[in-house]
């Protein structure tokens, strides 16, 4: 990835872009997870303090993702800009990716989910009740037993 996109042959810049496609989709992967977590936190009423957490460290990861998809978008402006090239060489490449371009990007995939994998577990504590109901309401009879004295009403039988 060293060499200059205007430098490159169309079936580079072919390899250039399916490498970008994939990057994009691993992108997209962690976006869904990411908003996945968020819904999950607020629906099973984790406190906000923890939620705050979890998207924070979700969009840092997304932001550093952008970061490594950001240097293949030259080479859909190369494309764009040599509309030619595609009628000489087709749209499909005849190059296969290389292998350690597979590998580099599992590698940076597999550490953002392990990120927001760890991300989550950590932050994911719902907010649960002590007691069942049943429980509270006894609790709030045994608790407030208040003794009241008899009273004594009088009769008419008993006025003298």
């Amino acid at each position: 990835m060293n060499q200059n996109f205007n430098e490159m042959s169309f079936d580079e810049l072919k390899c250039y872009r399916r490498e970008g496609l994939w990057r994009s989709l691993g992108l997209l992967l962690v976006i869904i997870l990411v908003i996945v977590g968020m819904v999950l936190m607020e629906v099973n009423h984790v406190s906000p303090s923890n939620q705050n957490r979890f998207r924070v460290i979700g969009l840092t990861t997304v932001i550093a993702l952008f970061g490594y998809l950001m240097p293949l978008m030259a080479a859909n402006r190369v494309m764009r800009d040599h509309p030619d090239w595609v009628e000489n060489s087709g749209i499909r490449a005849k190059i296969p990716l290389p292998m350690a371009w597979h590998v580099k990007r599992l590698c940076v995939l597999g550490a953002s989910l392990l990120v927001i994998g760890v991300g989550f577990t950590s932050s994911f504590k719902p907010q649960t009740s002590q007691t069942n109901l049943k429980d509270q309401q006894d609790n709030i009879q045994v608790n407030n037993v208040i003794d009241v004295p008899a009273i004594e009403v009088p009769t008419s039988d008993s006025q003298d």
